[in-house]
């Protein structure tokens, strides 16, 4: 960072304006890489990236930015933002994910007093690219830790606390929470019956093929009440229908009489 100038209040935004962003301090460090990866993402020879603690940059636009996420290998996803309308790349969080991201300079408002402190990659560099004397550069990717100035690694770990300190926070809102949860269910205990806990919802179709079904086999199983009642109802009339003898007398005249 160019130390000649006194540090502003920086803003920055997309080619369109609807979405805009408020630097809240200075940048802790600004590099260009060389890449060709970099070189192919901005469709530029390099790429410049302003680093800044997220804690430390705020949306301030009309529209918000878009974040899009992509999962990484190995360590934290990829958060990109981007203008919505115009697809303007505005930052990426990096390695150090989430607690810093990493501003494309060009859209800040005042690039010109982020002057490089870094060019990595500088093996790619194309050669009609003249940086002038007494340029910090490296090979491949740097060590933030080597190359970063003490103040900024003082921020960067306090940073770092600040994120661990709000997940120990939110873990134990959770484990409240879930305490909560388990006294009021104590407190309050329901039982399902097997028909609530098993209930599936049906369509139209499925529900009257089964209501003929039941209604179909409570039918046949009524026919085959019916003709057990009348067996025994004929079985019982049997038992009380009398006993009779019948006899000849000598006139040859027959004759009945009832056992009772």
């Amino acid at each position: 960072m160019s130390k000649s100038k006194p540090f502003p209040a920086i803003h920055g935004g997309c080619y369109c304006g609807s979405t805009r962003y408020r630097l809240e301090t200075a940048p802790l460090f600004c590099h260009a890489c060389h890449c060709q990866d970099c070189n192919k993402q901005t469709g530029s020879v390099f790429a410049c990236f302003t680093t800044i603690e997220t804690d430390f940059i705020s949306s301030i636009g009309a529209t918000p930015p878009k974040i899009v996420t992509t999962p990484q290998p190995a360590g934290f996803p990829r958060h990109e933002a981007s203008c919505g309308k115009c697809g303007t790349r505005l930052w990426t969080s990096g390695d150090r994910a989430p607690v810093t991201v990493d501003i494309t300079t060009g859209t800040l408002d005042l690039p010109e007093i982020m002057a490089p402190d870094l060019h990595s990659f500088i093996e790619s560099k194309v050669s009609w690219i003249i940086l002038p004397e007494g340029t910090k550069t490296c090979k491949g990717q740097f060590d933030y830790k080597e190359h970063w100035p003490r103040s900024s690694l003082k921020r960067l770990d306090a940073a770092f606390q600040r994120a661990k300190a709000r997940q120990q926070a939110a873990k134990a809102a959770i484990s409240a929470q879930d305490s909560e949860e388990e006294k009021e269910a104590d407190k309050t205990p329901t039982a399902q019956t097997p028909d609530e806990k098993d209930a599936v919802v049906e369509d139209d179709e499925e529900f009257e093929r089964r209501f003929r079904e039941t209604e179909i086999a409570l039918q046949q199983r009524l026919e085959k009440l019916t003709l057990r009642l009348n067996e025994n109802e004929k079985v019982q009339g049997d038992d009380l229908r009398p006993e009779t003898t019948t006899a000849i007398g000598g006139s040859g005249m027959r004759r009945t009489s009832y056992i009772v």
